[in-house]
């Protein structure tokens, strides 16, 4: 599953034309975001009787960075070794093996797209008047 993201690489590029302020409350609203992406991800990997212990895994890492007037804010969301060993299993949950088997927990392309109008409807509520 693919997700379009085109309009908000659109939005990122006019993020660095805001008033410092408002960089704060954007940020506010990508944790918000890739915390509830990494939750629905936990419930997912919970749901199964065969992979519910990679929940603990999942996890979210925000990722902030800036360089000639421009700020970007992005988080990474996923099984994370670091965290869990279990994080080994997500492929093979997500994905299935070469011999059959797994595949059975829902794509994380899915959680994402469930949060997607929140996180929209937050960010817009923040930048409104601005954009």
């Amino acid at each position: 599953m693919s997700l379009d993201d085109s309009e908000l690489r659109l939005l990122s590029q006019d993020l660095g034309l805001v008033p410092d302020g408002i960089i704060p409350k954007v940020r506010s609203v990508v944790r918000k975001g890739a915390l509830n992406v990494k939750n629905a991800m936990q419930r997912d990997f919970r749901a199964s009787s065969s992979f519910r212990h990679a929940a603990r895994s999942v996890d979210f890492e925000e990722i902030s960075s800036g360089a000639f007037g421009q700020t970007n804010i992005a988080a990474e969301i996923g099984p994370n070794k670091a965290r869990a060993n279990t994080a080994g299993l997500a492929g093979f949950a997500y994905f299935g093996g070469s011999l059959g088997g797994g595949g059975t927990v829902r794509d994380p392309a899915e959680a994402l797209a469930d949060e997607a109008p929140n996180f929209e409807k937050y960010l817009l509520d923040v930048l409104e008047g601005l954009i």
